[in-house]
């Protein structure tokens, strides 16, 4: 359900005095909007005796509407209690996680939600596959506020944390895809020299310099205070993934020293597009991703959609999120989708290894 407030005291007593089941949780998702009151919400909760974790966003997804206040707040049942991971992940805390025979043959769904600044992020996802594999499927999203300050954004009983991650292993079957609409516009481009997400040299050339010389020609001098907001929302780099989608990779600076900073890890060595994508080809991925998850079996709907693609889209986003109503209430009439404006993406059916996208619209269908 989604939840207006004024002060979170208001939030509280909405989730407060609900009955929760053995094992089950409120999973809240919190506007950025009300960073500065996320203390108070988990001392309020604490003292309600409340079972419940979530984390920070940028925006809020409730039917067609994209919101920038308030919070939504789900019940899931979850087989064992969330685990914290401090990030870089670490493998003791994994290993605190259900095991693979512990999950049950019809399956379960792995949520993730993960601080979007935390190095790594990549390595911690191919933990888990490797521990759960094709057991379950795999939702969840980069938390964090639109301005990328870095703060504690995953919350629990425990508090409040930065750099981390927050793994709950849900109680429900669901199928869970990712997919984005762009396209290759030029390459392949090697990422010769990379530290983490920054990329220094493509092609064996200052990444830079790689980057303004593989743009359309009247880009090519944007001057670098322009360049978030004129070329990377419409230019961005994929990575290259056979017999799967290139994984998008959003560029968020130009460091003042040839290099380029990527929200994302760039694995050193791999081949590298730059891609462009039309409001068509954005939205028809979206409705794509719906028509391939939801069934008439579909009990609830959870979507994350990147906070570059409002910029991308720009006036078109809106008709992403109506699009992507409309096809699944098509499908499975009267379902409600509900999610977030995410800076990172993670949704796998489990087929293989799971990845962390940038740009690109997610889905969990949760079955009956």
């Amino acid at each position: 359900m989604y939840i207006r407030f004024n002060d979170i005291s208001e939030l509280v007593s909405a989730i407060g005095g609900e009955t929760l089941k053995d094992n089950e949780h409120w999973l809240i998702f919190l506007a950025d909007k009300h960073q500065d009151e996320l203390d108070s919400l988990v001392e309020q909760l604490n003292l309600k005796e409340c079972s419940f974790f979530g984390a920070v966003f940028p925006g809020l997804i409730h039917g067609k509407r994209m919101l920038y206040e308030g919070a939504l707040a789900l019940k899931v049942s979850c087989l064992t209690p969330p685990v914290v991971v401090p990030m870089p992940s670490a493998e003791e805390f994994i290993t605190t996680l259900p095991t693979y025979n512990d999950i049950p043959e019809e399956g379960a769904t792995c949520l993730t939600l993960v601080d979007c600044l935390s190095p790594k992020i990549d390595n911690l996802l191919n933990q888990l596959y490797n521990r759960f594999s094709k057991r379950c499927s795999y939702f969840g999203a980069g938390a964090g506020n639109h301005d990328l300050r870095p703060e504690a954004c995953i919350f629990g009983p425990w508090g409040t944390q930065r750099d981390a991650a927050l793994i709950a292993i849900i109680d429900q079957t669901s199928r869970s895809i990712a997919k984005h609409g762009w396209v290759r516009h030029s390459g392949p481009f090697v990422a010769s020299r990379t530290t983490g997400n920054v990329l220094h040299e493509l092609d064996w050339e200052d990444a830079e310099t790689a980057y303004r010389n593989s743009l359309p020609s009247k880009l090519r001098g944007t001057p670098a205070e322009r360049f978030y907001k004129d070329v990377t929302p419409r230019y961005p780099f994929a990575v290259e993934h056979p017999g799967a989608e290139d994984v998008v990779r959003d560029p968020i600076a130009l460091c003042g020293n040839n290099d380029v900073m990527f929200l994302s890890d760039i694995p050193q060595g791999a081949l590298m597009y730059l891609v462009e994508g039309t409001p068509e080809h954005l939205i028809e991925a979206a409705r794509e991703a719906v028509e391939e998850t939801v069934s008439v079996n579909t009990s609830c709907i959870l979507v994350c959609d990147c906070l570059s693609r409002t910029v991308a889209l720009d006036s078109q986003f809106p008709a992403e999120l109506r699009t992507v109503y409309e096809q699944v209430n098509q499908i499975k009439f009267g379902t409600d989708v509900s999610g977030i404006l995410a800076l990172g993406e993670i949704a796998s059916n489990g087929e293989r290894p799971v990845n962390f996208y940038n740009k690109t619209f997610g889905i969990c269908s949760f079955y009956e």
